[in-house]
This record gives structure tokens, sequence and C-alpha cells, in this order.
């Protein structure tokens, strides 16, 4: 009985030193070891940079307290209170699995001596795994339409710490949303030890690079260097419509050679909804529509030819371009090889001298034709010549 008041005397007595210094450290947010953690994963608090824990003095006490003031022991003596709380080399205190209700201020005492004792004092932060990205408003989006993002998490930890290292907070995690720094952050309270941590991005401009895009957010805590505590995907990509565009090269003028096959393609517009197209044929200032508002955009030549030159012009439109269609335009050119040349050009003296003699043929006949009609007149005249000597005899 008496050994039991003498511990609780000197518990009594620890946790009045303890809360001299404490009252000291809370106001002094820069002598407050703050360390983070997810809730669910494994948190260590790292002690390698206190001195009293270099000397390897083997009379050193190790004891770990829940708490600033009111202190509930952990670990003393290298004996755990509690499962949960492990030791790592005899110094670094361990939660295996963190819960809810581990935020909050832990203490630690390093005792060297009889009479001399260092306390450091941590606190901790605990994240939820659901962080969170939220569009609106929340609908099928154009280009040029304004958005906004908000990115959220739940965290818990000491109103008293959070109250007083607010600005340090805000300094130490900030997140990244759509590749984009937000706009603004707020950290809202909603009880005593749970608060809810938001980022905002505020009126970002669609335009159609965002069409089909996966939209991210980062928990990203900065220290020494960037660590990134949790990352978050939506599933569903952006869907963004746009009017229709020239995405391919402009081209005035296409050249091809005689006899092949040429598709012109009006596809190289891109739209969202896909576009509907146009192409006209321009020759000799006579217009030929060869397309009519289809969502097929290409127009195949077969064996082109001479005839098949002239303006292509290829319109793209969908409900956004309000009737007013963009296009391009290009004169096709035919070209003939020197042998397409001379074989046209025998084709042509073949056709000439077929034609001449079909001509002489022709001018023979009615020759012949004549030559016989002259000589049955010329014996008509003869024996009715011959006929009329006979009667006057």
């Amino acid at each position: 009985m008496l050994f039991s008041c003498c511990i609780f005397l000197q518990l009594i007595i620890l946790q009045s030193t303890i809360a001299k210094h404490h009252h000291v450290a809370i106001t002094d947010h820069n002598t407050i070891i703050s360390i983070s953690s997810i809730l669910g994963s494994q948190l260590i608090f790292n002690v390698d940079t206190f001195n009293e824990l270099r000397d390897g003095n083997s009379s050193t006490t190790i004891s770990w307290y829940k708490g600033s003031t009111n202190l509930k022991p952990l670990i003393s003596n290298s004996v755990s209170i509690q499962s949960r709380y492990k030791l790592i080399n005899q110094t670094k205190l361990t939660i295996e699995q963190t819960l809810i209700g581990d935020e909050g201020f832990y203490t630690l005492k390093i005792q060297t001596d009889i009479n001399i004792s260092k306390h450091y004092l941590y606190h901790v932060i605990l994240f939820t795994q659901n962080l969170s990205l939220s569009i609106y408003p929340y609908s099928t989006y154009h280009a040029e339409q304004q958005i906004n993002f908000t990115c959220s998490i739940y965290l818990y930890a000491d109103r008293i710490y959070m109250e007083q290292s607010r600005s340090l907070f805000l300094s130490t995690w900030y997140m990244i949303i759509y590749n984009n720094d937000p706009d603004s952050y707020e950290l809202l309270s909603l009880s005593s030890n749970s608060y809810l941590y938001k980022a905002y991005i505020f009126n970002y401009e669609l335009n159609r690079n965002d069409h089909n895009q996966t939209v991210s957010c980062m928990l990203i805590q900065q220290e020494l260097q960037q660590i990134v505590m949790l990352n978050f995907t939506r599933i569903d990509l952006l869907n963004i419509e746009y009017k229709a565009y020239l995405r391919g090269n402009y081209y005035f003028i296409r050249s091809f050679n005689a006899y092949s096959s040429i598709e012109i393609n009006c596809e190289e517009f891109d739209a969202n909804p896909k576009a509907v197209y146009t192409l006209i044929w321009i020759l000799n200032e006579i217009n030929k529509t060869l397309l009519n508002k289809t969502h097929h955009g290409r127009y195949l030549i077969d064996n082109a030819t001479w005839q098949n030159r002239g303006i292509y012009i290829c319109y793209a439109e969908n409900y956004l371009n309000n009737n007013q269609p963009v296009h391009q335009s290009f004169r096709l050119n035919i070209w003939f090889h020197e042998h397409q040349k001379l074989k046209s050009s025998s084709q042509l003296k073949l056709f000439s001298l077929t034609k001449s003699t079909q001509s002489n043929t022709n001018q023979s006949m009615i020759l012949i034709i004549f030559i016989i009609i002259f000589f049955l007149a010329c014996l008509f005249f003869i024996l009715s010549l011959y006929y009329f000597c006979l009667q006057y005899k």
C-alpha cells in the first residue's frame, strides 16, 4: 500500500513538472514535433535527433505517455502498457495500426540520471483515407465553360494545437488539383477533435484539350521534401463538347498522278459531338455536291483523270458551330507522266489516221458512184441518139 502511494505521488509530481513544461511548449508550437499519418497505417515516432540518446548511456530510461498534461503511460522501462504500442531499438514509439483517438499529444521522457530528465512533446495528425474530389456544376461540359474543383479530406487532431498552429498546418499541408495549385484553402472544425480540410479551384475555363482527361487530387506534405500522402483520381473522364476545328494540316494545292486513286479526307476536322461533313467540287464555275452533311467524311476518286481537277471544299460542323461550318479548300491537280503523254499522243495519231482512212474511203466510193452514174448517163445518151437516127431514116 505504501509502495503504491509512492508511485502515485511520483506520477503526480511528474505530471506537475511536465505540465509546466507543456504550458510553455504548447504556446510555442516550434517546440512541438508534429507528425502525421493515415488512419489504419503504421506510425513511428522519430527520436534520432535527440542528443540524450546518442551517448549510448545504458542507464537512460525511456518513457512514453499519451497526452500533454493528463498523462497516460504507454511504455515505461521498455515495457508496453498497451498492446498496440511497441518500441523500436528501445527508443522509438510505434503504433502498428492507427485508430481514431490516436491523434493529439504524446510526451517522451528521457531520464539520464536520478534528478536529470528531458521531455519532448509530439503532436499527431491523423488523416482519413477518403480524399475526395468534386466538380461543380456536374453535367456535360463544353469548351469555354467555367467550372469549380473542390478537393477535401477529414482529419483528426487536438483542437488547442490546431487553433494555435493553423498557419503552420496550412503551410505544411497543401493540395494539387488537376495539376494546378488551388486558389484557396479552408479548414473547418467539425467537433472537438475532427476537421474538414478543403482546397478550391474557382472558375477554371475548359477547352477542347481537357476532353477525355483524368482529374486527380493529391494531398502533399511539404517539409524538407515533398511527400505525397494521398492521391485520388476520378474514374469518369472529362467529357468536353467543342465545335469543329481543323486538326490536320492545311493544303492549298494537292497534286496526283493520272489514273491513280485519290481519297479526299474531310475528317481532318475534329469535333465533339462528331461533326457532319459536306464536300463541294467546283470546276469551270460549276458546283457539284459530293457529300452532303454525312458522318462519313471520306470521298474516293478511282482512276483519276484530268477531268477530276478543280477546287474541292470540305465543310465540317456540329450544333455548337451554330450553322457556321469551318472549312478548308484546295486545288486538285492531275499530272501526266511522259509515257502517258506518248500513249495519249499515239492514240490521238491512230485516231486521226483511222479517221483519215475512213474519209479517203468515202471519197473513193463517191467518185466510183459518180463515174458509174456518168457512164450510165453517156450510155443512155448514145442509145437515145441511136434510136432517134433509126426513126429519122
